[in-house]
């Protein structure tokens, strides 16, 4: 799996918690540490999923939604590539015998278990992330004080 869930959650939790104020490509790769076309591709894929806008002549990106109808599951459909997320090694040696049944073995197991991640993830909401991270930055607050 790439790294594209992780920087569509990132983006969409800096979104989130800049709202109503919307934010740039740039600034939002000066968060995720990448090239701002970079950040661009992938907001164009949150985009289409319906998860986020922008408005042609006014600068920035924001939520198309609230962030309580933003699932995890909704992200990672529109972050994952045509792959499955546990793919299998493949080239393995048919005169083995592991090697000519772990495709058939593994694969049955994957799809259960991205089917399981699919379901947990449709149970968070990006509202439950922005809560989380809220306290997570109020605990580092407090912390310094």
């Amino acid at each position: 799996m790439s790294t594209h869930f992780s920087v569509s959650v990132h983006c969409l939790l800096l979104l989130s918690l800049s709202a109503p104020e919307r934010m740039t490509s740039a600034e939002i790769a000066g968060s995720v540490n990448t090239n701002p076309v970079v950040v661009r591709r992938i907001l164009g894929g949150l985009k289409k999923a319906g998860l986020v806008n922008s408005s042609p002549g006014t600068r920035g990106f924001y939520l198309a939604k609230p962030s309580s109808e933003i699932t995890l599951d909704m992200v990672y459909q529109a972050s994952k590539d045509d792959g499955p997320l546990f793919p299998i090694h493949g080239n393995c040696n048919p005169n083995c015998e592991v090697g000519i049944q772990i495709d058939g073995l593994l694969t049955n197991l994957y799809q259960i278990a991205e089917s399981k991640v699919e379901q947990f993830f449709a149970t968070i909401t990006l509202e439950d992330m922005e809560r989380t991270s809220l306290q997570r930055i109020e605990a580092v607050g407090s912390e310094a004080d």
